[in-house]
């Protein structure tokens, strides 16, 4: 079989597609199913042989397959058979009666000295006692949407001890991440030819436990026929985005780098993006601000160059800083608005002159997004590329729905918007997502300790930093979470400050550096 990356996510219909144009290149539905049902069986031996060794239990574990009609179930019968001839007893429970697809059909009738069991008051009575047992989840696939029904859900209450699910847990959407009442938590989540995109959101991430991704036999060819390739990000990735300083370097070498941020109320949102920006590496940074503020920023940040702007009475920029932020911006590889900049007239029309004029890579953020939601359009009229880093409620600003609605769907709304106006979507969140009208990435960093003000405009000056020296934004976004996982271990999650998150980028870029 051909080794698939961890990395590769699918969603329900790129699944569809993968075995179907697996199928069509000759490796099989059945020869698919009989790999999937292989994995399983060998993840299923490992586990029973750690949990006898560690748990010093007095009998071998035994395997309780609960099995729906389809091929998920089909996927069951098939590693029952080869734990059998592992010498490792099992049971079948079928819960909603014999299989129903031809393929998961022909594996059930080959189960031969395997007990199947069939009423529901039976199944119940065997989980009452069995909690030394493993249980093994293949009652509903990668198309499940909706609820589980009741007889599922009685099932599902009375499972105890180890959980295993195959391929997604029974009751999991794998397209959104929604979940079911009375799922399954698992403690390991075997999943076949790549990660389900809604294993990668919550809340269905806390149901997959450990998640062990297995090839199963398609071709690598095919999966580079996806219309839309997801990935998950990872060190390797990250690593690789950041090139090597040359010997010879200099600061020019490094991007140049503008920041549009902050506000007479909101100076914080300035100096955080700016020193997250610095500490990443950027060759030359000017940071915008009140003119009061500039002993302060200089004290915190004397590496940076300061460009004085006039207020409002409001204490936002007046629209009459954007001549100055033209003109220092001429030479920019990158410039990052939004940051605590707030919400007013003056704010709203200095936005749109940038957003229209200049002529390099711009990061929109917080306040930034806010000041067009009025124009959205702009957006396509801008004359380099354009990166969006919205939080939830700010994307329900920009698509016209609300945040539950955002919640509720969120590759969808990230792809949809990135095609649509030809930008990069960064939707912040657990699992945060980096889509361009090409590809998606998801990011598995990042924890609670996370969600207090302030962590956003971190990231925005870490991605600036990055967009200004051509490393991609998702590098930014993975090390960004990185930093914040750091920074939890040393302070809490509870007691951890977003310029925590700053502090703790040099040991990763330190990391990263060892050859």
């Amino acid at each position: 079989m051909n080794t698939i990356h961890k990395e590769i996510i699918v969603t329900p219909n790129q699944m569809k597609i993968l075995e179907q144009e697996s199928d069509k290149s000759g490796v099989s539905y059945e020869k698919l199913m009989e790999n999937a049902g292989m994995a399983l069986a060998f993840e299923l031996k490992r586990v029973i042989n750690i949990l006898c060794c560690d748990k010093k239990l007095s009998r071998k574990p035994e395997v309780i397959f609960l099995c729906g009609n389809g091929n998920n179930a089909g996927d069951c019968f098939v590693s029952a058979i080869l734990l059998k001839e592992m010498r490792i007893d099992s049971k079948i429970l079928l819960l909603n009666g014999e299989p129903k697809t031809e393929l998961a059909y022909l594996n059930f009738k080959k189960l031969k000295g395997i007990p199947i069991i069939r009423e529901e008051s039976e199944m119940l009575n065997i989980l009452k006692n069995s909690f030394a047992d493993i249980k093994v989840d293949g009652v509903f696939g990668t198309g499940f949407h909706g609820e589980l029904p009741d007889n599922i859900k009685r099932i599902f209450e009375a499972c105890q001890g180890f959980k295993i699910a195959a391929d997604v847990p029974s009751g999991g959407n794998c397209k959104t991440g929604a979940v079911s009442e009375s799922m399954l938590k698992a403690n390991i989540t075997v999943t076949f030819g790549g990660r389900k995109f809604g294993t990668t959101q919550y809340p269905l991430k806390e149901f997959c436990g450990d998640i062990v991704s297995v090839d199963i036999g398609i071709p690598l060819e095919v999966y580079q026929m996806l219309d839309y390739p997801i990935k998950e990000l990872d060190d390797h990735i990250a690593k690789q985005s950041i090139p090597k300083r040359k010997a010879d370097s200099n600061k020019g070498d490094y991007g140049r780098l503008i920041n549009v941020c902050g506000s007479e109320s909101m100076p914080g949102a300035a100096i955080m993006s700016a020193c997250a920006a610095s500490r990443c590496g950027v060759g030359l940074l000017t940071v915008c601000t009140p003119k009061q503020y500039i002993p302060q920023f200089a004290a915190k940040l004397p590496e940076a160059v300061y460009l004085p702007l006039d207020t409002s009475a409001n204490g936002t920029y007046t629209s009459g800083a954007y001549e100055k932020i033209c003109q220092a911006a001429e030479k920019a590889t990158c410039v990052l608005i939004g940051c605590g900049i707030g919400v007013s007239e003056d704010s709203r029309i200095l936005v749109k002159k940038l957003l229209l004029n200049l002529n390099c890579p711009i990061i929109l953020d917080a306040d930034g997004i806010n000041c067009i939601t009025d124009c959205i359009n702009i957006i396509r009229q801008t004359k380099s590329s354009i990166t969006l880093t919205p939080h939830p409620a700010e994307m329900a600003r920009l698509c016209g729905v609300t945040a539950a609605e955002i919640q509720s769907d969120r590759l969808e709304y990230s792809k949809c918007f990135a095609k649509n106006y030809h930008c990069t979507v960064i939707l912040k969140g657990a699992g945060t997502i980096i889509a361009s009208p090409e590809r998606a990435y998801v990011c598995p960093t990042g924890n609670p300790g996370m969600s207090k003000g302030g962590s956003g405009d971190v990231l925005s000056g870490i991605i600036a930093s990055f967009i200004a020296q051509n490393i991609p934004a998702y590098a930014g976004v993975y090390i960004h979470g990185k930093a914040g996982d750091n920074a939890a271990v040393k302070r809490s999650m509870q007691g951890m400050l977003p310029t925590d998150i700053i502090d703790e980028l040099t040991g990763i870029f330190k990391e990263y550096e060892k050859e």
